[in-house]
């Protein structure tokens, strides 16, 4: 009998080591997808809605899913695309999964998922990459060393004027200047702003940077696509008379 006990708690114990061994704790485990897809990239014309599609072929993630994390995206000063990084969140097969793409100016995209234990709240991508790709990226001023693309959610009410410098709304292929826009809906809402980089002066050498708001950068352009400009509580245009919508 004693012998018996004795065998079973060596098969248990068995057991637990195998499992650990072969247990990767939510946050670790990595998909990395072996076909590159090449993306067609031309000068002011980024692929993004092709992000979202090679993403869906290669990725078995749930649409339904999926929620925004992070779009960044970079340009040197002729207007050429450096860099995009993508990344969201989506279940596969009933656990949450983050999934990224990291495209370079060639247009090579490596793509790649990893399994988290949380799940994101947010917007659709998609919505995201519409809104960038709205952007007439020809009437972008790319300073003298490239700009920084970001875009950002928003759920509250908010205003934004003249404090704020360059807003623009992205209307019928051309950047139209805005003296206001206000927003007071229970949808989500998305900026696009873009920041210059700054001179090699501006740059602590000891890295300490202190964080900006996007109105106190002159420079800066904060972007509205038409879905926003739909949802907008009013909107002012700066050269026309009587555009106004209340």
């Amino acid at each position: 009998m004693r012998d018996r006990w004795l065998i079973l708690g060596i098969v248990i114990v068995v057991v637990f080591v195998l499992w650990r061994a072969s247990y990767v704790p939510p946050g670790y485990e990595t998909i990395k997808y072996e076909t590159v897809p090449v993306l067609p990239v031309e000068q002011y014309s980024p692929p993004l809605i092709e992000i979202w599609e090679a993403m869906e072929e290669q990725i078995p993630f749930d649409n339904q899913t999926a929620r925004l994390m992070l779009f960044d995206m970079r340009f040197d000063a002729n207007g050429s695309l450096n860099v995009i990084q993508f990344s969201f969140t989506a279940d596969m097969e009933g656990e949450p999964w983050a999934h990224s793409a990291f495209v370079l100016r060639n247009g090579s995209t490596y793509l790649s998922s990893q399994r988290i234990d949380f799940s994101a709240s947010g917007p659709h991508p998609l919505g995201a990459l519409t809104a960038v790709d709205s952007i007439p990226f020809d009437e972008v001023p790319y300073g003298k060393r490239g700009v920084n693309l970001n875009i950002f959610c928003h759920e509250e009410n908010r205003t934004y004027n003249d404090t704020y410098g360059n807003i623009y709304a992205a209307l019928d292929g051309t950047l139209r200047p805005l003296k206001e826009i206000s927003f007071a809906t229970p949808e989500v809402w998305h900026t696009v702003e873009i920041y210059p980089f700054p001179e090699p002066a501006e740059i602590d050498p000891n890295d300490n940077r202190t964080s900006r708001r996007i109105d106190e950068i002159p420079e800066a352009l904060v972007i509205f696509a038409p879905r926003e400009i739909a949802l907008a509580e009013r909107v002012v245009y700066v050269e026309t008379v009587g555009t106004e919508r209340i």
